[in-house]
């Protein structure tokens, strides 16, 4: 669970999905299916510190949270965000998997 959300506010919001790689990783995270950095690195084809460095800035702000199983962090989307984010998020969903540029698979 995050504990710095509630603190979002909407321009660090669209400057951190401003980013084609971090939109990319919250697509991929948004349907709440936790996902390692290694499955994240395969998936887009980007080095471990590259996706890393992005997790991070999405850990940072609130939207993504992660849990440690042994040696692997699952990261997710934050179960806890503020309803105004919520919605900002699905629609954002929404929207960019219908743009061809950001479809995964």
């Amino acid at each position: 669970m995050s504990d710095n959300n509630f603190m979002i506010r909407p321009i660090d919001l669209f400057k951190v999905l401003s980013d084609p790689t971090r939109l990319k990783i919250f697509q991929i995270l948004f349907k709440k299916e936790a996902r390692c950095v290694g499955e994240l690195v395969e998936i887009l084809d980007q080095p471990q510190p590259t996706i890393s460095r992005h997790l991070n800035h999405l850990k940072k702000l609130g939207i993504l949270s992660c849990v440690r199983d042994g040696t692997w962090m699952w990261y997710e989307v934050a179960d806890d965000l503020p309803e105004w984010c919520q919605e900002i998020l699905e629609i954002t969903h929404e929207q960019t998997s219908l743009d061809a540029d950001i479809k995964l698979t």
